[in-house]
């Protein structure tokens, strides 16, 4: 291949301008001309950077290179590559260059570095490397890339798997799937209580119920026993008087009958007092059907039959009802709020337990201190005792038989309205009908008229009598039938004692029975709200946890973007066949795998950047092996280890072998103190410390190892650039001829390989005899500063 270097530099940079198209070509010249500046130009425009892990060196090349054209030539696979590079755009760190390295054309079309690689590829050795700068140089490379990698690509890798993970096991944890079997329990355990104590609650209120009417036949019993007779002999004698009264008023009505029977006037005159009289006496029947209505309902009712009266009952009855409604929703809730009170003091009076009574729960926001967690303990204690003692657990029932009673009594308030009002109507109704009837008395002779008005005036008082015997008969008939109920003495104790054998009491102990059941009650009504109330509210918690694991189930198990974790854990696939309990029990197992996932990429990250870290001390161990060494971490172990399979990687080769351990084998490193051994062609094990071979005895050797390593290359680029540096240093003439022969004889098996063989001027004076070019040379060198020819010695 044919090389040419076109570069405009600042401040003293030098670069060669061509490499001729010599298979094994050597380049002898002046130090300083830039021979070596052209390699590491090379190494660039094919991918390489020669400066990695020295950004200083790398600024300077950077900077004082201006602008540059690279063309090679005489290419197997292509005819030309082209470079225009421009060094501005280079990156200010030692990093590969990729498309930055500038335009590239390949026979004319555009490229880029990817397409340059499998053709063109230099190699540049030193035969100042050794074995020790030769792994130094290893460890600085692979510490750059874990570094520059993790600052590119590893970091952000990270943290995007890092949320990814954590908002898959967020999602799972506010389901809290490993609660459900908890919450199923506990809302089958609350349920069967309050199903318990609901039956129980039945049971007590049937024989309660059976006690109270005891207690009411009792009540009666003795009530029947005091006045019983004295209201049946006054309900008698008022039947007795109104019987009497109606006895007055048919004798009346005949009187009045016969009297408008004698001689009158005229026929019409006559015939309109009949008709008169008739209408009368069927308004006086509805009227009186009316009062006794009226009557009845107002005891019922328990008010005088006056509209003042019955207003003011109804303003009251309406008043009280508003409030009895008033008080519902409070004692309807009153069992829960004690209890919630209670939990709430418990968990406080625990952390008081716990010394944080001072301390600061919530803060008001103003100048003087918050709620602490006694005060707010003790405030919780005595609203849940006013609670308590404001409305019994039974008073919810009670309340809701009185708001009954109550409205049932509005009911009957408004009936007697309704009553007094028909009454009113038909009073008006009569008092007409009495008026038709004196009119009528007009046509009538005048004696006869005379004594039909008298005969109504005695009506009319015995109307009114009639009435208030009416209206006193009525109320007692009512006071009578609610005393007792109706019964008489002999049925209420016949009773008594059926009641008392069925409630399995005796009578004596009937009342204290009673008020012990009914306290017993009103404790099992508190505690069978509370437990339906608990029930309820532990349905809707394990409900709400069942409808969440399902539906998390179901994300996990169909969406889309999730293939990977179904891939990763099988079992995922599988929920949508699986109870709610055991996909709570799946989601949980879910939960901890991607928690362990989560420290297994946390640990793995802090081993790269541990493992960063601890190749640059492991360099620093090679460099200076009687250095400081420190506490060795995972990390430093693990280096050492890499280190040591490098090594016995490098060590495969049998030319490496043959010329550094004189063809001895099964050569190790050991980690911890960079000791080298091998076994030697006799069997014996030699060793020697790995910085024994930093002289440059071995150069010569070394190099010939270090070629044989690229031809065992199976990606090796098309066409390949070897240049061989700095060899003046370390091999003298017989050596170099050694070196020509070698190179010579590897030409033929790598015909596509151009050897550059780069000497400093000293070497060719040693050698101008040998070959009679002295003089091409000596001008070579004035023009250009170095010369180029085949090498051969």
């Amino acid at each position: 291949m044919h090389i040419r270097i076109e570069a405009e530099s600042r401040r003293g940079l030098r670069i060669i301008g061509e490499i001729p198209n010599i298979p094994l070509c050597r380049i002898e010249g002046y130090n300083g001309i830039g021979k070596t500046n052209a390699i590491k130009l090379l190494r660039l425009c094919t991918g390489d950077q020669p400066f990695v892990g020295n950004d200083h060196s790398w600024r300077t090349f950077r900077n004082q290179l201006k602008s540059a054209r690279v063309t090679v030539t005489d290419l197997h696979g292509a005819q030309e590559i082209a470079w225009s590079i421009d060094p501005n755009q280079w990156p200010e760190m030692a990093e590969p260059l990729g498309d930055l390295v500038g335009k590239i054309l390949i026979d004319g079309r555009s490229a880029h570095p990817r397409d340059v690689m499998p053709l063109l590829s230099v190699h540049h050795v030193m035969a100042a490397d050794t074995p020790v700068s030769v792994l130094t140089e290893r460890i600085n490379t692979t510490q750059k890339h874990i570094q520059v990698w993790d600052s590119e690509t590893g970091r952000q890798r990270q943290e995007e798997i890092e949320l990814v993970l954590g908002e898959l096991q967020n999602k799972i944890i506010d389901c809290t799937p490993s609660q459900l079997p908890r919450d199923l329990s506990v809302t089958a355990e609350a349920e069967k209580v309050a199903k318990n104590l609901s039956a129980q609650l039945k049971t007590a209120r049937e024989r309660l119920k059976l006690l109270d009417r005891a207690v009411d036949v009792s009540a009666q019993l003795t009530q029947v026993r005091g006045r019983g007779p004295e209201m049946d002999q006054k309900i008698q004698e008022l039947a007795t008087r109104l019987e009497s009264l109606d006895d007055q008023r048919r004798e009346l009505d005949k009187q009045i009958k016969n009297a408008s029977t004698q001689k009158h006037n005229n026929e019409k005159a006559e015939k309109e007092f009949e008709n008169a009289q008739r209408h009368l006496v069927r308004q006086d029947k509805v009227f009186r059907t009316l009062r006794s209505h009226l009557q009845q309902l107002a005891a019922v009712a328990g008010v005088e039959p006056s509209e003042d009266a019955l207003a003011a009952a109804r303003r009251e009855a309406s008043k009280h009802l508003n409030s009895l409604l008033e008080q519902q929703p409070r004692i309807n809730a009153t069992p829960l709020l004690v209890d919630l009170l209670s939990s709430l003091s418990s968990t406080l009076e625990s952390a008081e337990e716990e010394g944080l009574g001072g301390t600061n729960l919530i803060d008001s926001g103003e100048e003087e201190s918050g709620w602490t967690v006694t005060a707010l303990k003790e405030a919780f204690q005595r609203q849940g005792e006013i609670l308590s003692a404001m409305a019994p657990s039974a008073d919810a029932e009670q309340l809701a038989e009185e708001i009954e009673a109550t409205r049932a009594r509005l009911g009957v308030i408004a009936q007697t309205e309704t009553a007094l009002g028909d009454l009113e109507t038909g009073q008006t109704t009569l008092a007409k009908a009495e008026g038709r009837l004196l009119k009528a008395t007009k046509g009538l002779p005048e004696q006869t008229a005379r004594n039909l008005e008298d005969l109504m005036r005695n009506r009319t008082t015995l109307d009114q009598e009639t009435r208030t015997v009416q209206s006193d008969h009525a109320r007692l008939s009512h006071t009578r039938e609610l005393l007792g109920g109706g019964k008489t003495e002999d049925a209420l104790a016949a009773e008594l004692v059926q009641l008392c054998r069925e409630a399995h009491v005796e009578l004596a102990r009937l009342r204290g029975t009673r008020e012990k059941e009914q306290a017993e009650l009103e404790d099992l009504t508190r505690r069978e709200a509370q437990a339906s109330q608990q029930a309820a509210l532990a349905h809707r918690t394990s409900q709400s946890r069942h409808s969440k694991v399902k539906s998390t189930a179901e994300f996990l198990s169909q969406d889309s973007e999730l293939s990977w974790l179904r891939h990763a854990i099988p079992k995922i696939a599988m929920l949508p066949e699986l109870s709610a309990s055991h996909q709570a029990d799946v989601l949980t197992d879910v939960a901890a795998v991607i928690d362990r996932a989560r420290d297994s990429l946390a640990l793995t990250y802090s081993s790269l950047r541990g493992m960063e870290t601890a190749l640059g001390r492991l360099g620093s161990r090679i460099r200076q092996p009687s250095g400081p060494t420190g506490t060795e971490t995972p990390s430093d172990r693990a280096a050492k280890l890499w280190l040591a399979d490098e090594v016995r990687q490098w060590f495969e080769s049998d030319v490496v072998r043959a010329a550094l351990f004189n063809g001895g084998t099964d050569v190790r490193l050991d980690p911890d103190n960079l000791q080298l051994s091998w076994t030697a062609d006799d069997g014996q094990t030699n060793e020697r410390p790995l910085a024994a071979f930093s002289s440059g005895q071995q150069a010569f050797a070394y190099t010939q190892a270090q070629v044989a390593r690229l031809d065992r290359d199976e990606n090796a680029s098309s066409n390949r650039l070897i240049a061989l540096d700095e060899f003046g240093s370390f091999i003298d003439a017989k050596n170099m001829s050694a070196l020509a022969s070698y190179l010579q004889g590897r030409q033929a098996q790598a015909p596509n390989d151009q050897v550059l063989v780069i000497l400093p001027l000293e070497v060719s004076t040693a050698v101008a005899s040998s070959n009679g070019s002295t003089n091409e040379r000596v001008g070579a060198l004035r023009k250009r500063g170095y010369f180029a020819e085949a090498f051969q010695l």
